[in-house]
Protein backbone atom coordinates (compact mmCIF):
# COMPACT_ATOMS: atom_id res chain seq x y z
CA UNK A 1 0.00 0.00 0.00
CA UNK A 2 2.57 2.11 1.00
CA UNK A 3 4.45 1.74 -2.48
CA UNK A 4 1.36 2.31 -4.25
CA UNK A 5 1.14 5.73 -2.18
CA UNK A 6 4.45 6.93 -3.32
CA UNK A 7 3.82 6.06 -6.99
CA UNK A 8 0.90 7.57 -6.83
CA UNK A 9 2.44 10.78 -4.90
CA UNK A 10 5.43 10.68 -7.40
CA UNK A 11 3.85 10.28 -11.04
CA UNK A 12 1.57 13.44 -9.64
CA UNK A 13 4.79 15.44 -8.96
CA UNK A 14 6.27 14.77 -12.49
CA UNK A 15 3.14 15.06 -14.33
CA UNK A 16 5.01 17.84 -16.31
CA UNK A 17 8.16 15.44 -16.84
CA UNK A 18 10.88 14.93 -14.10
CA UNK A 19 12.50 17.98 -13.30
CA UNK A 20 10.07 20.49 -14.09
CA UNK A 21 10.43 22.70 -11.08
CA UNK A 22 13.79 22.89 -11.76
CA UNK A 23 12.95 24.66 -15.56
CA UNK A 24 10.26 26.91 -14.07
CA UNK A 25 13.31 28.31 -11.67
CA UNK A 26 15.41 28.87 -15.26
CA UNK A 27 13.04 29.69 -17.01
CA UNK A 28 10.33 31.85 -15.46
CA UNK A 29 11.78 34.34 -14.16
CA UNK A 30 13.52 34.98 -17.51
CA UNK A 31 10.19 35.12 -19.27
CA UNK A 32 8.32 37.00 -16.90
CA UNK A 33 10.78 40.04 -16.94
CA UNK A 34 10.72 40.31 -20.94
CA UNK A 35 6.75 40.05 -20.68
CA UNK A 36 7.09 43.09 -18.79
CA UNK A 37 9.21 45.17 -21.00
CA UNK A 38 7.46 43.97 -24.13
CA UNK A 39 11.01 42.43 -25.20
CA UNK A 40 9.24 38.83 -25.61
CA UNK A 41 9.42 39.24 -29.53
CA UNK A 42 8.25 36.99 -32.37
CA UNK A 43 11.57 35.67 -33.06
CA UNK A 44 12.97 33.99 -30.83
CA UNK A 45 16.50 31.81 -30.85
CA UNK A 46 17.70 29.74 -28.44
CA UNK A 47 21.09 28.61 -27.95
CA UNK A 48 21.17 25.07 -26.15
CA UNK A 49 18.15 23.32 -26.89
CA UNK A 50 16.45 20.45 -24.22
CA UNK A 51 12.77 19.23 -23.95
CA UNK A 52 11.91 21.90 -21.62
CA UNK A 53 13.17 25.07 -22.58
CA UNK A 54 11.91 28.96 -23.81
CA UNK A 55 9.09 27.11 -26.07
CA UNK A 56 7.87 25.48 -22.87
CA UNK A 57 7.00 28.48 -20.93
CA UNK A 58 6.78 31.10 -23.25
CA UNK A 59 4.22 29.87 -26.36
CA UNK A 60 4.98 30.50 -29.79
CA UNK A 61 8.18 29.24 -32.19
CA UNK A 62 11.34 29.09 -31.40
CA UNK A 63 14.56 28.25 -33.20
CA UNK A 64 16.50 25.94 -30.89
CA UNK A 65 20.31 25.67 -31.48
CA UNK A 66 22.69 23.06 -30.40
CA UNK A 67 25.71 20.48 -31.39
CA UNK A 68 24.34 17.57 -29.84
CA UNK A 69 21.88 15.55 -31.58
CA UNK A 70 20.39 13.98 -28.74
CA UNK A 71 19.39 17.49 -27.46
CA UNK A 72 18.01 18.58 -30.60
CA UNK A 73 15.91 15.40 -30.94
CA UNK A 74 14.57 16.14 -27.35
CA UNK A 75 13.97 20.01 -28.10
CA UNK A 76 11.56 18.59 -31.37
CA UNK A 77 9.13 16.87 -29.02
CA UNK A 78 8.23 20.52 -27.94
CA UNK A 79 5.37 21.97 -29.61
CA UNK A 80 6.68 25.11 -31.58
CA UNK A 81 10.44 23.82 -31.52
CA UNK A 82 12.60 24.29 -34.87
CA UNK A 83 15.62 22.45 -34.29
CA UNK A 84 18.99 23.73 -35.97
CA UNK A 85 22.31 22.06 -35.68
CA UNK A 86 25.00 24.73 -34.96
CA UNK A 87 27.65 26.07 -33.47
CA UNK A 88 26.78 29.01 -30.93
CA UNK A 89 30.76 30.48 -32.27
CA UNK A 90 29.95 30.39 -35.52
CA UNK A 91 25.50 30.72 -36.06
CA UNK A 92 24.25 30.59 -39.55
CA UNK A 93 22.08 33.71 -38.73
CA UNK A 94 21.72 36.62 -40.35
CA UNK A 95 23.09 40.21 -38.73
CA UNK A 96 20.15 41.27 -36.20
CA UNK A 97 17.29 37.98 -37.30
CA UNK A 98 15.30 37.67 -33.84
CA UNK A 99 13.65 40.08 -30.89
CA UNK A 100 15.05 37.62 -28.41
CA UNK A 101 18.09 35.60 -27.99
CA UNK A 102 18.35 33.24 -24.93
CA UNK A 103 21.06 30.83 -23.92
CA UNK A 104 20.22 29.11 -20.53
CA UNK A 105 22.69 27.02 -18.84
CA UNK A 106 24.82 26.62 -21.72
CA UNK A 107 27.68 29.39 -21.47
CA UNK A 108 29.20 26.75 -18.72
CA UNK A 109 29.32 24.06 -21.13
CA UNK A 110 31.67 26.07 -23.61
CA UNK A 111 35.44 26.36 -23.46
CA UNK A 112 36.27 29.85 -21.71
CA UNK A 113 38.86 30.09 -24.61
CA UNK A 114 35.65 30.46 -27.01
CA UNK A 115 32.70 32.40 -24.86
CA UNK A 116 33.86 35.73 -25.70
CA UNK A 117 33.18 34.25 -29.64
CA UNK A 118 30.12 33.37 -28.42
CA UNK A 119 28.71 36.25 -26.98
CA UNK A 120 29.74 38.13 -30.05
CA UNK A 121 27.53 35.96 -32.21
CA UNK A 122 24.22 35.64 -29.59
CA UNK A 123 24.88 39.92 -29.79
CA UNK A 124 25.37 39.64 -33.54
CA UNK A 125 21.92 37.88 -34.18
CA UNK A 126 19.91 39.89 -32.02
CA UNK A 127 18.38 43.28 -33.14
CA UNK A 128 19.22 46.56 -32.04
CA UNK A 129 15.84 46.79 -30.18
CA UNK A 130 15.74 43.29 -29.30
CA UNK A 131 17.08 41.32 -26.25
CA UNK A 132 19.71 38.94 -25.55
CA UNK A 133 19.47 36.84 -22.50
CA UNK A 134 22.52 34.52 -21.26
CA UNK A 135 21.94 32.48 -17.52
CA UNK A 136 24.56 30.16 -15.88
CA UNK A 137 26.23 28.88 -12.79
CA UNK A 138 28.58 31.28 -11.77
CA UNK A 139 31.27 31.32 -9.30
CA UNK A 140 33.09 29.30 -6.78
CA UNK A 141 30.41 28.74 -4.45
CA UNK A 142 28.35 27.53 -7.16
CA UNK A 143 31.05 24.95 -7.63
CA UNK A 144 30.99 23.88 -4.25
CA UNK A 145 26.95 23.36 -3.98
CA UNK A 146 27.54 21.43 -7.37
CA UNK A 147 30.05 19.35 -5.93
CA UNK A 148 28.08 18.75 -3.16
CA UNK A 149 25.05 16.99 -4.96
CA UNK A 150 27.69 15.10 -6.98
CA UNK A 151 28.97 13.77 -3.71
CA UNK A 152 25.47 12.77 -2.49
CA UNK A 153 24.38 11.56 -6.12
CA UNK A 154 27.79 9.30 -6.04
CA UNK A 155 26.77 7.87 -2.49
CA UNK A 156 23.62 7.31 -3.86
CA UNK A 157 23.99 5.39 -7.62
CA UNK A 158 27.66 4.98 -7.02
CA UNK A 159 28.01 7.01 -10.70
CA UNK A 160 28.19 10.59 -11.41
CA UNK A 161 25.96 13.19 -13.62
CA UNK A 162 27.33 13.76 -16.39
CA UNK A 163 26.88 17.76 -16.91
CA UNK A 164 28.14 18.47 -13.62
CA UNK A 165 31.21 16.36 -14.48
CA UNK A 166 31.63 18.73 -17.26
CA UNK A 167 30.50 22.10 -15.14
CA UNK A 168 33.89 20.98 -13.26
CA UNK A 169 36.11 20.31 -16.29
CA UNK A 170 35.15 23.15 -18.19
CA UNK A 171 35.45 25.71 -15.23
CA UNK A 172 32.46 28.08 -14.05
CA UNK A 173 32.14 31.45 -15.71
CA UNK A 174 32.84 34.40 -13.58
CA UNK A 175 29.09 36.48 -13.41
CA UNK A 176 31.01 39.90 -13.58
CA UNK A 177 33.70 39.12 -16.09
CA UNK A 178 31.30 37.39 -18.11
CA UNK A 179 28.59 41.37 -17.48
CA UNK A 180 31.80 43.14 -18.39
CA UNK A 181 32.50 41.28 -21.86
CA UNK A 182 29.02 41.80 -22.99
CA UNK A 183 28.92 45.32 -22.16
CA UNK A 184 32.55 45.56 -24.14
CA UNK A 185 30.71 43.78 -26.89
CA UNK A 186 27.62 45.66 -26.72
CA UNK A 187 28.72 48.84 -26.82
CA UNK A 188 27.04 52.58 -25.67
CA UNK A 189 23.65 52.20 -27.26
CA UNK A 190 22.36 48.89 -24.80
CA UNK A 191 21.82 48.46 -21.01
CA UNK A 192 24.26 45.38 -19.89
CA UNK A 193 22.98 44.40 -16.11
CA UNK A 194 23.27 41.53 -13.90
CA UNK A 195 20.89 39.45 -11.63
CA UNK A 196 20.63 36.12 -9.94
CA UNK A 197 18.66 33.29 -9.96
CA UNK A 198 17.75 30.37 -7.83
CA UNK A 199 18.71 31.24 -4.36
CA UNK A 200 21.18 28.37 -2.87
CA UNK A 201 19.07 27.32 -0.18
CA UNK A 202 16.32 26.28 -2.38
CA UNK A 203 18.51 25.28 -5.09
CA UNK A 204 20.02 22.98 -3.01
CA UNK A 205 17.16 21.44 -1.69
CA UNK A 206 15.60 20.72 -4.91
CA UNK A 207 18.64 18.82 -7.00
CA UNK A 208 19.08 17.04 -3.90
CA UNK A 209 15.20 15.79 -3.88
CA UNK A 210 15.29 15.30 -7.92
CA UNK A 211 18.57 14.17 -8.63
CA UNK A 212 19.55 12.23 -5.10
CA UNK A 213 16.16 10.82 -3.76
CA UNK A 214 16.28 12.81 -0.76
CA UNK A 215 15.27 12.52 2.39
CA UNK A 216 15.18 8.79 1.49
CA UNK A 217 11.49 7.05 1.92
CA UNK A 218 10.16 10.62 2.49
CA UNK A 219 11.05 11.21 -1.07
CA UNK A 220 7.68 11.63 -3.42
CA UNK A 221 6.19 13.41 -0.61
CA UNK A 222 8.90 16.14 -0.86
CA UNK A 223 8.52 16.05 -4.90
CA UNK A 224 4.89 16.96 -4.25
CA UNK A 225 5.88 19.78 -1.82
CA UNK A 226 8.56 20.92 -4.42
CA UNK A 227 5.94 20.90 -7.24
CA UNK A 228 3.35 23.01 -4.82
CA UNK A 229 6.49 25.29 -4.41
CA UNK A 230 7.08 26.10 -7.99
CA UNK A 231 5.54 29.66 -7.96
CA UNK A 232 7.64 30.72 -4.86
CA UNK A 233 10.64 29.28 -5.94
CA UNK A 234 11.05 31.12 -9.26
CA UNK A 235 10.51 34.21 -6.58
CA UNK A 236 13.27 33.35 -4.86
CA UNK A 237 16.15 35.23 -5.24
CA UNK A 238 18.24 36.55 -2.40
CA UNK A 239 21.99 37.70 -2.24
CA UNK A 240 23.91 34.57 -2.78
CA UNK A 241 22.12 32.67 -5.76
CA UNK A 242 23.42 29.51 -8.10
CA UNK A 243 23.00 30.88 -11.74
CA UNK A 244 23.84 34.54 -12.59
CA UNK A 245 21.86 36.17 -15.81
CA UNK A 246 23.36 38.72 -18.13
CA UNK A 247 20.71 40.99 -19.34
CA UNK A 248 21.31 42.68 -22.71
CA UNK A 249 18.51 45.29 -23.71
CA UNK A 250 17.81 48.12 -25.22
CA UNK A 251 18.44 52.01 -23.21
CA UNK A 252 15.84 51.83 -20.16
CA UNK A 253 14.09 48.70 -20.71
Amino acid sequence: MRRGLSARLRAYAEKDGRGYPDWAVRYVPVVRRLRRAGLLGRDRLEVGANANGLARFAPGEVISVDLAVDHLREARQAAGVRPVAADVTALPFRDGAFDTVISMDTFEHIPESLRERAAAELLRVTRPSGATVVAFPAGEASFAAEQQVQAAYARLTGGSIRWLAEHAAMGLPDAGATRDCFARLAGEDRDVTLSGNAWFPAWAWMWRVLMCNWPGRGNAVCQVLLRWSVPLLTRLHGRRCYRAIVWVLPKGR
